[in-house]
């Protein structure tokens, strides 16, 4: 919170009481269970970025952040950091240099190009804020949100917070391409679940798959949110056999017995991030049960 004050991303006393109800020091807790004390802050650091460009460009109105998109396009192009004003582009200039001295060239290049994407897909939802919510089809719902959420930045994040980068030719693997992305929608549909009162509250309808299927198929919350406890348990089922994959690969590829402990621990850590989520999301302030169906009931089997 005080990272945040400073760096000129949260202002006013509504701002900083919001900010203190979310509990950013508890959400990278739980997330990051694995981590040291000094990389803890770090990523509680970046946990609360994103949650500011997030805010940033939750409504109509936000103008695209220049100098924030352009600090991220060089970071994926691998060029040195712009030098940046803008209060969102200056925090991610100064995450960056903490980070990246912590972890080997290849992981910067994925968090690079991650952070890109993630920018760049946020700018875009911003312009279509106001478009009818019917527009938009399951599967575009999902190919949508895997980049907007910022999950694939949260994944790479867990790699630093277990101090271990996945070897590069097992990062490019298509095994562990689908199991980061079933982790991606596991976190998002958790994330849904939850919000539901809060989304619903602010008229909402297309960024929660609770509410689009509700809203689409014309059936009750209490129904909308069954079909999506039914897709996360599918989806844990589909991480759980993905990772007995990925150990048959990192054999496949020979990687020392150093390594395959190291991707072990992350696999162990993505896990661990998904049961903190929704952990967090059941004790949290910010979120409310919604009255038809209480979150704990939807628990993630199989994680």
């Amino acid at each position: 919170m005080k990272w945040a004050i400073q760096r000129g991303l949260v202002s006013g006393g509504k701002a900083e009481a919001y900010w203190r109800e979310v509990g950013l020091g508890e959400v990278s807790a739980r997330a990051y269970p694995y981590a040291e004390a000094s990389t803890g802050l770090l990523l509680t650091c970046w946990i609360g970025w994103t949650a500011c460009v997030e805010r940033y460009f939750d409504g109509p109105t936000a103008p695209a952040p220049r100098e924030l998109l352009a600090l991220g396009e060089s970071l994926a192009s691998g060029d040195e950091p712009l030098r940046v004003r803008d209060p969102l582009a200056a925090a991610l200039a100064y995450l960056w240099q903490d980070t990246s001295r912590l972890m080997p060239p290849h992981w910067r290049r994925h968090l690079a190009v991650n952070l890109a994407g993630y920018l760049h897909a946020c700018a875009a939802e911003s312009q279509e804020h106001d478009s009818d919510s019917r527009r938009v089809g399951i599967d575009d719902f999902f190919e949508q949100r895997r980049l907007t959420v910022g999950s694939y930045v949260y994944c790479d994040l867990v790699e630093l917070s277990v101090g271990f980068a996945v070897p590069d030719g097992l990062y490019r693997s298509e095994v562990f391409r689908r199991m980061r992305q079933v982790w991606n929608d596991l976190t998002s549909l958790v994330n849904d679940l939850a919000s539901v009162p809060k989304e619903l509250a602010a008229g909402d309808m297309r960024h929660n798959l609770v509410l689009l299927i509700h809203q689409q198929e014309a059936i009750p919350l209490a129904r909308a949110s069954h079909q999506v406890a039914a897709r996360i348990e599918a989806l844990a089922g589909t991480f759980t056999a993905l990772k007995e994959q990925l150990e048959a690969e990192a054999c496949r590829q020979e990687l020392s017995t150093r390594d395959r402990e190291g991707v072990r621990r992350c696999t162990e850590a993505m896990e661990a991030f998904i049961a903190g989520e929704q952990r967090w999301h059941e004790l949290s302030a910010r979120y409310t049960r919604a009255a038809s169906e209480p979150l704990d009931s939807h628990a993630v089997k199989g994680l």
